[in-house]
């Protein structure tokens, strides 16, 4: 664990383990060390305090940047090259995560993390929320890689920075930042008619940095998958057919521009588009799936960041944004949804927010957060016989405080934090018989939040964690004034309130080429007020029926050792039942909750291969069981293990080919009942960069 104090007082504790320092620790240890106590004397009129600075080899594994105290794991560009990866694949191997995907490569995923559901996780690209007041859990699959610098998952607890607050936890998703010069290009396929490409650049010049990507997918989707014909006691109609109707075409692109300011200031600039057209087979006993599903997303932000303006070790940080999002559902034949359906619904985003940190006092460091979002939601429908959904609008505020105190006599961190969370709605709802009814007056709601952490040094390089808190989640505006005409809203809904606990050891020890980082977390949650459909009449009608209580341990570790080597592993147990007074789900556990999770990926690294080649052979292991898709449990989910494997090889001319294989056994799986996912698949990569791009596993 690093032992690098640039500042006294809580950020001290905060800096042992936080990452970022690497990229400052130079500088620090060269002179902000000797100078940083005149100049909180001067600050402070206190006397200075003089501390040994010990510098300590890079970390095994990066901390997240928003909260060291939280349970979280974060996954950087240096990791094992692979080919075909994607955001779902990369969440899917941490502690405490649980995608459910829809099918193959690039279709609909959502996430859960400690047994939470979809809609409980609130997911960040760059400071800007993708969860919209719509609703609906965050699709993972449309979030594409290529640009992407660095992902944080913050499970259980909500950093005061990112404003809202969400149950299960946070993705927090930040993008490439231009540091040099260079043009990359790679290009890949594989199986099921699968096809990629990328295209991206940096250009740095004095203050002005930019960088710009564009990214190209294109698959059939056509794998095989064992069909029941809907009868799942009738063995004579059995067989394997290949998903039709299942083929994706997507698009996508980055830029970004940052200039910097006098001082460690800086502002940013990015645009992003997002264009993509998929079919939709639905359940898998669909004889002729045509359902078509088209998604238009793009995303501006301003930002404005300076560490100078609140003193050494502060933070200033003011974002704008504004996202728009067109969805265009057709199905004329019914086939997914109860009525006939080609409808346009367009959410239009806006927001602001601006948080803070100060070192008040040695011992005492504040943050704060201020965050505005309107949403507005207009849904239409070109077929006149349907129903489409009801426009309304959402006004979102949130406002906290939090506090960092340092007690070095017995190195102890504590945190607590206070925030408040408020929201307005206006709509047009539909009555009781579909037609649309002005409401006089908005619907409001209030939600506070409170948290409290501590986090205990014992070593250098071993700290025990504690969290607890209260975090709540606002009915959607789907839920509260109904969608189309088959899903009725109801206003009354109240929000769900969760009170989490987690606590355990963290380990992270480096010598020389050898490693080991090592974090297990105990969990607890309890969830009030859960939201759920019940279906009557042909309709659904959300109501506040459910309760939850979710129990588990994760753990993850990562073991290098000789130059060469390096072990990835994470496990999970959820014990998540619903304690909610419907007889039929009392005491089962929760749907879409795996019991067992487990993951580990043994890696051979920088391997010599002639004079100007370097290889790295993978294979990877992830087994679920314990899982269910109905409250009943009585739709059981196959345990299953999946096998993986890969190579990349560095060549000269900056060349980089990957090789990766999944599901080498070739199981029929599926996460949600009646939809497949793929068996066996092979991908192929090949990357270059004008620059030196070899990976930092294979530097010397």
């Amino acid at each position: 664990m690093r032992s690098l104090r640039p500042c006294a007082g809580a950020w001290y504790a905060r800096g042992r383990h936080r990452q970022i320092f690497a990229s400052l620790g130079a500088l620090l240890v060269g002179g902000a060390a000797e100078l940083y106590p005149l100049a909180l004397h001067a600050q402070t009129g206190e006397a200075p305090v003089y501390e040994t600075v010990v510098v300590a080899p890079t970390a095994v594994v990066e901390a997240p940047r928003e909260d060291h105290a939280a349970s979280a794991s974060v996954i950087t560009q240096d990791r094992t090259p692979r080919a075909a990866e994607s955001v779902p694949q990369l969440l899917s191997e941490q502690a405490g995560v649980i995608v459910t995907r829809l099918g193959g490569m690039g279709s609909t995923a959502t996430i859960s993390l400690h047994g939470s559901s979809s809609n409980q996780v609130l997911v960040y690209v760059d400071g800007v929320p993708f969860n919209t007041a719509t609703g609906g859990g965050v699709d993972l699959g449309a979030i594409p890689l290529g640009d992407v610098d660095r992902i944080e998952i913050y499970r259980g607890t909500s950093p005061i920075g990112f404003g809202a607050s969400g149950i299960g936890g946070v993705v927090s998703i930040t993008i490439v930042v231009p540091k040099d010069n260079r043009v990359e290009s790679e290009a890949g396929g594989g199986s099921f008619g699968t096809l990629y490409g990328d295209a991206r650049a940096a250009w740095n010049r004095g203050r002005f940095h930019w960088y710009g990507g564009v990214h190209t997918l294109t698959t059939e989707g056509d794998f095989s998958y064992f069909d029941n014909g809907a009868t799942m006691y009738n063995p004579t109609d059995n067989n394997s057919v290949r998903r039709r109707n299942n083929d994706l075409h997507q698009v996508d692109g980055t830029t970004k521009a940052v200039i910097d300011l006098v001082g460690d200031r800086h502002l940013t600039a990015s645009f992003a588009f997002f264009d993509r057209d998929q079919g939709l087979p639905g359940f898998g006993t669909i004889a002729d799936p045509q359902a078509r599903l088209g998604t238009l997303r793009t995303t501006g932000v301003l930002s404005y960041e300076s560490n100078d303006d609140l003193g050494m070790c502060g933070r200033l940080r003011a974002t704008l944004y504004g996202n728009y999002a067109l969805t265009h559902f057709q199905d004329r034949l019914q086939q997914i949804n109860p009525t006939s359906t080609d409808a346009h619904d367009k959410t239009l985003t806006s927001g602001a927010k601006v948080d803070w940190r100060r070192v008040v006092r040695p011992w005492l460091v504040l943050s704060g957060v201020f965050d505005g979002q309107f949403d507005r939601f207009r849904p239409s429908d070109d077929i006149g016989l349907t129903r489409s959904g009801a426009p309304a609008t959402r006004l979102f505020g949130a406002a906290g405080l939090e506090g960092d105190l340092w007690f070095d006599p017995i190195k102890l961190d504590l945190i607590a934090s206070l925030r408040v969370e408020a929201a307005h709605d206006e709509t047009a709802g539909r009555d009781l018989f579909g037609k649309l009814a002005l409401t006089s007056t908005g619907v409001g709601h209030l939600s506070p939040i409170a948290r409290l952490a501590l986090v205990k040094e014992v070593s250098p390089w071993l700290s025990l964690r504690a969290n607890g808190g209260r975090y709540s989640r606002l009915p959607s505006l789907i839920e509260l004034y109904g969608n189309t005409g088959y899903l009725q809203g109801n206003p009354a809904l109240t929000p769900e309130s969760g009170l989490n606990a987690d606590v355990g050891p963290l380990l992270s020890w480096k010598r020389g080429s050898d490693g080991l980082y090592w974090s297990t977390d105990a969990f607890a949650s309890l969830v009030d007020h859960l939201i759920q459909f019940r279906f009557g009449n042909g309709r659904a009608r959300a109501e506040n029926i459910g309760r939850a209580r979710i129990l588990g341990v994760e753990s993850s570790a990562t073991l290098e050792w000789w130059g060469h080597a390096r072990v990835v592993a994470s496990a999970t147990l959820t014990d998540a039942r619903d304690t909610s007074t419907v007889d039929a789900a009392n005491g089962r556990q929760l749907p879409l909750r795996p019991r067992y999770r487990f993951y580990a990926r043994p890696e051979w690294r920088r391997i010599q291969v002639g004079r100007y080649a370097a290889l790295g052979v993978y294979a990877d292991l992830d087994a679920t069981a314990g899982n269910f898709t109905d409250p009943p449990n009585l739709s059981p989910v196959a345990a299953r293990a999946l096998v993986g494997a890969g190579v990349y090889v560095d060549l000269p001319a900056n060349l980089c080919l990957r090789a990766s294989g999944q599901n080498l056994t070739n199981e029929a799986i599926y996460d949600l009942a009646g939809y497949p996912l793929p068996g066996r698949a092979f991908y192929l990569t090949l990357a270059w960069s004008s620059a030196n791009n070899k990976t930092k596993e294979l530097s010397p």
